[in-house]
């Protein structure tokens, strides 16, 4: 088990009532989990909504987080990418802001890559990476598991830091630690599996509720570095599950920014398509969780 851990932000892009980046809320919002304490933020995300920004757009993110984050912020940046040369295009302006690493996930489109597919593509990306890569598995939005086997054989060059799994399957998290290197880092990106993560030896999570939530995140990894198990199943039973569920429901973008502008933190909780924003009745439901 790790000694300690890191919950570092997936962040939201806020967009003003029109749909339009909106620069100074991304400014203020970075600020806000900064001050909060969290270890690290990641741009330009599935949580981002990255696939719906233009190319201009994703620069302006990357750039306007990497200013904004204190210099103890570890800022990870989404370089996702259905070919190798944005990928590498991406990874390299991310590394010209000044940021720590990268977070790649498998081509996504084109159906079920083979495992040797998947590896050539990760092979290519690596091969000049100018920052740490983390593997990132994702199944329900790229359409396809990054096996274990191919996480293993990756987890081999020293271009890759660790992964982001998103699966929401505790077993694979299991079986991607008991076949890589001790250093190699293993995020949860799954709220719901926070706490079971960090009990079987992860490294800490890439959190959405970490908008919100950074302080009960804490308190259950303090209550297991003490050993006091019992209480950070309670904080996962009572305050995380409850509220990834309704971002399990409602879309992890449209569920945090309804919640961040309830509580005044962005302007608006606008998405953009395809995904929708929630209704009244569901924003009343998820600040109740909240609550």
């Amino acid at each position: 088990m790790a000694e300690s851990f890191d919950v570092l932000t997936p962040l939201v892009t806020p967009f003003d009532a029109d749909g339009d980046l909106d620069i100074a809320g991304l400014e203020s919002l970075v600020r806000h989990v900064s001050a909060a304490g969290v270890d690290g933020i990641v741009p330009c995300g599935t949580t981002g909504e990255f696939e719906t920004l233009s190319p201009g757009e994703y620069r302006t993110v990357v750039r306007t987080a990497a200013d904004t984050a204190p210099d103890d912020c570890h800022v990870m940046v989404g370089t996702a990418a259905t070919d190798v040369a944005t990928v590498d295009e991406r990874m390299a302006f991310a590394a010209e802001q000044g940021a720590d690493s990268t977070l790649v996930v498998p081509s996504y489109y084109g159906g079920q890559a083979s495992a040797a597919g998947n590896e050539a593509f990760f092979d290519a990306a690596l091969a000049d990476a100018p920052l740490p890569v983390y593997l990132y598995n994702i199944p329900g939005a790229v359409g396809q598991k990054l096996s274990v086997e191919t996480v293993a054989a990756l987890a081999q060059s020293d271009a890759v830091a660790g992964l982001k799994d998103s699966s929401g399957d505790l077993s694979y998290v299991t079986a991607v630690m008991n076949q890589t290197p001790d250093e190699f880092t293993v995020y949860q990106g799954h709220d719901g599996l926070f706490v079971p993560s960090l009990v079987v030896g992860g490294d800490g999570g890439v959190s959405a509720l970490s908008h919100l939530l950074f302080d009960d995140l804490e308190r259950a990894e303090t209550a297991i570095e003490s050993g006091d198990v019992p209480q950070a199943r309670a904080v996962q039973r009572d305050v995380l599950s409850p509220l990834s569920e309704a971002c399990a429901e409602f879309g992890f973008a449209p569920t945090v920014k309804a919640l961040l502008a309830d509580r005044g933190v962005i302007d608006h909780a606008t998405v953009r398509p395809p995904r929708d924003s929630l209704s009244p009745e569901a924003v009343a439901s998820v600040t109740e969780r909240l609550e």
